[in-house]
């Protein structure tokens, strides 16, 4: 049974995790005001994501989302939240790694029980991604076993073998992201599985035949959740309504009860046919 371990205040974000074990092992699931979806509320988040470091845990990384991660600010601003992140990678690729040791079936359960009782909702990766076929395969056991529950997550590895494990699950929304430096394969990978994809701007530039249903996120200089009118935004007055429509509002406009993941914006959360 996964005990509330530590909550952390920083900046607007709040920041909660619990913790489970396997034998000698502890993971945790975390949670924050921005991904609740529906699951606490914008000052007191329950967890329902699980995280892993970021770059080293992303083997799609483009040199664009490794200069301008915005998991960095996690890193730097939540720093004992972001080490439990590394001990989950550490942790899992032991048992992933070693099965004459530990049972994956029995973490497979435990995952499964824990999300099952405390999520509606489950985001995979707030930091990191699906680093290898083995991982995959590991998420892919709690999703069905977790029917009740809709998972969703972002990825830049397009191994094709990796993406059939995923994309054919009910209850996984799997979107695609992408920058300038891989947009190509990214909107081919996308087309291909019909898939959302999601488009990272440091620059502002918007790609001319990103795809309706397609989300934008802003990186940092381009949000305008500082001003007292968003929407004076240099960069946001540049768009299309086609644009505008796309733009991550939760990124974009701040965050708040009636605006966060799940709660105000289900961009990401609904499946793209």
């Amino acid at each position: 049974m996964s005990e509330n371990i530590k909550k952390e205040n920083k900046n607007v974000t709040n920041f909660i995790y619990d913790k489970i074990n396997l034998k000698d092992l502890e993971f945790i699931f975390d949670g924050n005001s921005k991904i609740t979806a529906t699951n606490g509320t914008f000052i007191n988040p329950r967890p329902n994501a699980f995280g892993l470091p970021r770059i080293i845990s992303c083997p799609g990384a483009t040199e664009t989302c490794k200069r301008a991660c915005y998991t960095q600010g996690i890193e730097n601003n939540a720093r004992d939240l972001y080490k439990k992140y590394k001990q989950n990678f550490i942790n899992l690729n032991k048992i992933l790694n070693n099965p004459e040791e530990y049972d994956l079936n029995e973490l497979v359960d435990i995952f499964s029980a824990w999300i099952s009782k405390n999520c509606k909702e489950f985001r995979w990766h707030v930091s990191g991604d699906v680093f290898n076929f083995r991982y995959a395969e590991f998420i892919r056991y709690i999703c069905l076993n977790s029917p009740g529950v809709r998972f969703w997550l972002y990825t830049r590895n397009f191994n094709l073998e990796i993406l059939s494990l995923l994309v054919t699950l009910d209850n996984l929304v799997v979107n695609i992201s992408a920058d300038a430096d891989n947009y190509s394969v990214a909107s081919e990978i996308a087309k291909r599985h019909k898939l959302r994809l999601c488009y990272f701007t440091i620059d502002g530039k918007i790609p001319e035949d990103l795809k309706p249903g397609s989300v934008i996120f802003p990186d940092y200089n381009l949000r305008g959740r500082d001003l007292e009118i968003p929407e004076n935004h240099i960069w946001w007055t540049s768009l299309t309504e086609k644009e505008k429509s796309m733009v991550c509002e939760v990124d974009f406009f701040g965050q708040s009860e009636f605006r966060r993941c799940g709660v105000g914006c289900r961009k990401c959360l609904n499946f793209c046919l």
